[in-house]
């Protein structure tokens, strides 16, 4: 698993920004819940859900990375409010980068990889091996969301 600056990076689904809000009270995030709820569905991506997922659709899909990250639900914070002093913080995925990832083939992971592992953020020196296990695992849960009908959100620890 990738980490940046011991920041956590878990993607997980929720049906509304308020259901995926409460997920800033667990704790450890949606992978552990209060005694009595069972888990979300997530999964660790390492990956910021900011800048390193908007290089990544701006690689896939050819657009400029400034028309990706202005778009509507990309990177949203929905937990805690600004004024909030805490570690931990929710997010929202765009619907446009779930459904892109959704159907994204092991052949444009494959090329993509290359490209993402020598930007900025990766200090230019990621594996592209282990960028692709982890568009693999983000496809994976992209697409349980799409056939869910529900959203995709990032929880985030510092």
């Amino acid at each position: 698993m990738l980490l940046r600056m011991g920041i956590l990076y878990d993607y997980f689904i929720a049906t509304t920004d308020d259901e995926a809000a409460q997920i800033i009270d667990w704790g450890a995030g949606p992978g552990h819940p209060p005694e009595g709820q069972p888990p979300k569905e997530h999964v660790e991506g390492g990956i910021d859900p900011a800048v390193q997922l908007g290089t990544l659709e701006a690689i896939l899909t050819g657009r400029p990375y400034e028309q990706v990250s202005s778009r509507p639900r990309h990177a949203d914070l929905i937990a805690p409010n600004e004024e909030s002093d805490t570690e931990q913080w929710v997010v929202t995925v765009s619907d446009d980068f779930v459904t892109l990832m959704a159907d994204a083939s092991d052949d444009q992971f494959a090329a993509a990889a290359p490209p993402w592992s020598q930007t900025e953020e990766f200090w230019g020196a990621a594996d592209p091996i282990e960028l692709e296990q982890i568009m693999r695992g983000l496809r994976d849960i992209a697409q349980r969301a799409r056939e869910q009908r529900r959203h995709l959100y990032c929880w985030m620890s510092l």
